[in-house]
């Protein structure tokens, strides 16, 4: 055997321990970087938003994927010096696990929150090459085939799986505020529906007192199609009428009609929903106070909201009926 076909035998047998000791070590300095407040190497802001979704947090994440690659490397060397079937079959199996859970972790990213994390890609790109050197030295077409299976089996099992919305913000969720308003006092945020008795009762009382203070902003939560044009039409009244909260009143008892409905309003009704069930409220009517940007009050059901209003002085007296 000449000198090159030995290295080229010795490189490729070794190449997969190689990978791993990299990648234990660029995980091990990204846990201690992070561990010490020194930042991270991912350079995006999307591997922040993924670290949010680890249960145990994104440190412990990285932790854990170091502990990995120390226990494969330490495999692989073994497995290359001692050349016995146990260490070759817990190699196979440790590369297939950590190949399913990869998968199942860029899936989640891909389909469930829609956010990229660089560093998880390095990860995945990591035992792939581990992967393809492992069966090349071990001239094993079969394990190449099987690990591709495993991750995406992995990946593609995450777009099966209907995930929860990110929380828009509150801001985000408005369809329309009261222009008019003055200018001095909170911004108020009023969740309601067209079917909602006690929403109708809140707005008979701002319709015949109109509030004194504050901006108002109004979320509806209706998506049937009928109530969505009538929203439709209300969305016009509301840049034109006196008093946009008796214009919501007159639309709740007249008759559905003939207008397209506005994208405007599948929006504000699909992201109010959303907001309304990731933030643990249960139903309307329901005023959001921002007080200050520091401050906000959560005001649920009838009661709370007039007593609220007429405490903070925003509006002079209540109906009762």
């Amino acid at each position: 055997m000449n000198l090159g076909e030995y290295m080229k035998k010795h490189f490729a047998s070794w190449l997969p321990v190689f990978l791993s000791v990299t990648a234990a070590l660029a995980l091990s300095l990204e846990y201690w970087l992070q561990q010490t407040g020194r930042g991270g190497l991912c350079p995006t802001t999307g591997c922040a938003v993924v670290g949010t979704f680890v249960r145990y947090g994104e440190i412990v994440f990285i932790g854990l994927g170091a502990v990995f690659f120390w226990i494969l490397a330490g495999l692989l060397f073994f497995d290359k010096r001692l050349e016995k079937s146990w260490l070759w079959m817990s190699v196979g199996i440790l590369l297939a696990a950590g190949l399913a859970f990869d998968g199942g972790i860029l899936g989640f990213q891909r389909f469930g929150i829609q956010e990229s994390c660089i560093l998880c890609y390095a990860v995945g790109a990591t035992l792939f090459l581990i992967l393809l050197s492992y069966s090349w030295a071990r001239r094993s077409l079969a394990g190449v085939i099987l690990g591709v299976a495993v991750w995406t089996a992995g990946f593609v099992s995450q777009a099966l799986f209907l995930f929860p919305e990110k929380t828009p913000d509150l801001q985000e969720t408005v369809l329309f505020t009261l222009h008019d308003a003055p200018s001095s006092g909170p911004q108020l945020y009023y969740f309601f529906s067209l079917h909602c008795p006690f929403c109708t009762h809140v707005l008979a009382s701002l319709a015949v007192h109109p509030p004194q203070a504050g901006q108002w902003n109004f979320v509806p939560l209706d998506t049937r199609p009928d109530d969505q044009r009538k929203l439709s039409a209300l969305l016009d009244q509301s840049r034109t009428s006196g008093n946009v909260f008796q214009a919501v009143l007159d639309i709740e008892q007249a008759s559905v009609p003939d207008v397209k409905i506005s994208a405007n309003v599948v929006d504000s009704t699909r992201k109010g929903g959303i907001f309304l069930r990731n933030s643990g409220y249960r139903g309307v009517p329901l005023l959001l106070v921002q007080e200050t940007p520091s401050r906000r009050v959560v005001l649920q059901g009838r009661e709370p909201i007039l007593n609220y209003l007429l405490e903070k002085r925003l509006i002079r007296f209540r109906l009762f009926f």
